[in-house]
């Protein structure tokens, strides 16, 4: 992190950062000129907010799914920002709205930062202007979530609270006393917060947070594993050692090994496993009490909305993430599938030899059929997706299903390779140290060489001194030596010293920032169960999995020329420097492509269904 901290164009787009974020007010004003009248979901949030914020605090719109957060949220923000004029009976849409780009514009950014300081173990000490960080700006121009902080929906203040309790989550695991109570009781609101906004967020503050506080107890607790065999693995697990590789060093086996031993490991101490996670079940026994009173996950409409299995979730979500998120992995994985003699000397990242490959045939072989099994028994096609053509989902889905048969096959071919490109992101790194020394043979001592003379040039201050200085020296020479001479240390072995690199080696490794497979397991999990019991295909369901994805995507490594030794001239400095930032820049300049496209077609490319004359329909995710 430090070398792209230090770098001159990640100064650079860390002071253009709040320039960046200048988007977001400006598509708010650009949408409140063109759309000033409540549009599609708006139709049902605005008027629930406007009559909490008249105080009638009984009145439930029926059609409403989602629990009512986003309307608290608003009446405590216009509350807050009215308190100083005499508030108004009623709330414009437009007051609505701008609560919900103050979160994207302010809180996210601000949250997000902390979080990814956090995650990544770096101290941010950087001025108030370059405080946020590129990646934070990328994520909140990501184009559902920016083209939802336009609107009044409830999706950006989801993801916050989502964040801000992953964040209080972690500060409860390192903090102690009072402190660590308090981190635990902020955790608790921001988890019952998160539920307020939207059911699924169980799957983020309780699964998966509960996920990672059983990995940090277990790592705690547990010695790394000496061996990769899986017998040794469980019998391990029972020995307090923990197998849990890299990502970067991970095949698909690695990932079942991975599971099995965190599993024996946590039946070793069950009772401090359970003690660590009591918030994150307190959390979840709310949410089975809101079920079991409200009869069901969902508030209103609950005819449309029945939960399922939808297992295609899980294959959509890889082009979904590759679609957006190409210009992070193509270099990256040019590296693991091309000969390092093809690539360019600055997008060389030198990958050791373990990563520089395809997917293995058992891979396939144990994959591909999963897949073709999922496309076959489980397409749910909801009723709503090929009913509304103002989703782009609507059109994805006719490209599938409409054209032939056979298209929803060939897809899996796809969905597999960009799964697989979205995975080996989190292990985009190697291990740059620390480095093995060459210790230079010692150089026989040169001869002391003679007194000069003193001569009459010299000063009268520098022949008295150096006259002192013999006078002491013969002094020294005429006491007894001791009879315990000092013993010399004795030069370490060659095997010595490389068991020395070794333990340094791994140290290194063990306190590595990059993502491990436990944290792909626990991720994945978490994303399954808020995805596939969704039987309605929405991009805003996968905004949650992709921030956390990105969020905790390691930095790219130095090219591999400069991995050993430093660039020698501002033109190599430059050229690293654009290897390492230039994907950021990228996947800038993609996100406002996208977001300018697709709000272009929202403003301004309105169309009519002949059912309802005169009423425009407007293209949106």
């Amino acid at each position: 992190m430090s070398s792209a901290a230090d770098s001159t164009l990640g100064r650079a787009a860390r002071y253009a950062v709040p320039f960046g974020l200048l988007l977001i007010p400006l598509w708010r004003v650009k949408v409140q000129t063109e759309v000033p009248e409540a549009y599609l979901d708006e139709v049902f949030h605005v008027p629930q907010a406007q009559a909490y914020w008249r105080h009638q605090w009984t009145h439930w719109d029926p059609k409403i799914t989602t629990p009512p957060g986003l309307y608290l949220w608003s009446y405590l923000l216009c509350a807050i920002v009215l308190s100083r004029d005499e508030s108004p009976k009623e709330l414009a849409i437009d007051a609505l709205r701008r609560t919900n780009f103050f979160t994207t514009a302010v809180f996210l950014p601000w949250r997000l930062q902390t979080l990814s300081d956090a995650v990544h173990k770096t101290k941010n000490t950087r001025k108030m202007g370059a405080w946020l960080s590129h990646s934070v700006l990328n994520i909140c121009l990501f184009p559902p979530l920016f083209f939802f902080s336009g609107l009044y929906y409830t999706d950006i203040l989801a993801l916050l609270v989502v964040i801000e309790a992953y964040n209080w989550d972690l500060k409860r695991s390192d903090a102690k006393g009072a402190t660590g109570l308090l981190s635990t009781l902020m955790f608790l609101v921001c988890g019952l917060a998160a539920l307020a906004c939207r059911q699924t967020n169980i799957f983020w503050v309780s699964a998966f947070l509960g996920g990672l506080q059983v990995v940090r107890k277990v790592r705690l607790s547990c010695e790394p594993s000496k061996s990769s065999d899986l017998c040794s693995i469980v019998k391990g697990g029972f020995q307090n050692e923990v197998y849990d590789p890299l990502v970067s060093d991970a095949s698909l086996e690695d990932y079942f090994k991975t599971a099995i031993s965190f599993a024996t490991a946590s039946l070793k101490n069950p009772f401090s496993i359970v003690a660590s996670i009591i918030p994150h079940l307190a959390i979840l026994g709310a949410f089975g009490a809101f079920v079991f009173w409200n009869d069901g996950v969902v508030l209103g409409h609950k005819e449309f909305h029945t939960a399922g299995i939808h297992l295609a979730q899980m294959l959509y979500i890889w082009p979904y993430f590759a679609f957006f998120s190409w210009p992070l992995l193509v270099v990256p994985v040019a590296n693991l599938i091309l000969p390092a003699s093809v690539l360019p000397k600055y997008l060389n990242y030198g990958f050791p030899k373990n990563q520089k490959q395809l997917p293995k045939l058992l891979t396939v072989l144990a994959v591909l059929p999963v897949m073709l099994a999922i496309v076959h028994f489980n397409t749910v096609v909801h009723p709503f997706t090929l009913a509304d053509n103002r989703h782009y989902v609507f059109y994805v889905f006719r490209l599938l299903l409409g054209v032939h048969p056979g298209v929803k096959y060939v897809a899996v071919l796809v969905y597999f390779l960009c799964g697989w490109a979205v995975l080996s992101a989190f292990g985009f790194t190697i291990d740059q140290g620390p480095r093995r020394v060459q210790l230079p043979p010692m150089a026989p001592a040169a001869p002391a060489a003679p007194a000069a003379a003193p001569t009459s040039e010299q000063p009268k201050e520098n022949r008295k001194t150096r006259r002192a200085n013999e006078k002491t020296s013969a002094k020294k020479s005429q006491q007894p030596e001791s009879k315990e001479k000092p013993k010399k240390p004795e030069p370490l072995s060659p095997e010595a010293f490389a068991r020395v690199h070794e333990s340094l080696a791994q140290r290194r490794k063990e306190q590595s920032v990059a993502p491990r497979v436990s944290f792909v397991l626990v991720w994945l999990a978490a994303t399954t169960l808020s995805l596939v019991t969704a039987p309605l295909v929405e991009p805003r369901y996968f905004i949650i999995p992709w921030v956390l994805w990105r969020l905790h995507l390691p930095e790219l490594p130095n090219p591999s020329a400069f991995q050993k030794q430093r660039p020698q001239s501002e033109r190599e400095k430059e050229l690293v420097d654009l290897s390492k930032n230039a994907s950021k820049f990228i996947e800038t300049a993609w996100f406002i492509v996208i977001n300018a496209i697709t709000g272009y077609l929202f403003l301004y490319k309105g169309f009519e269904w002949p059912q309802e004359p005169g009423k425009i329909q407007r293209f949106m995710w």
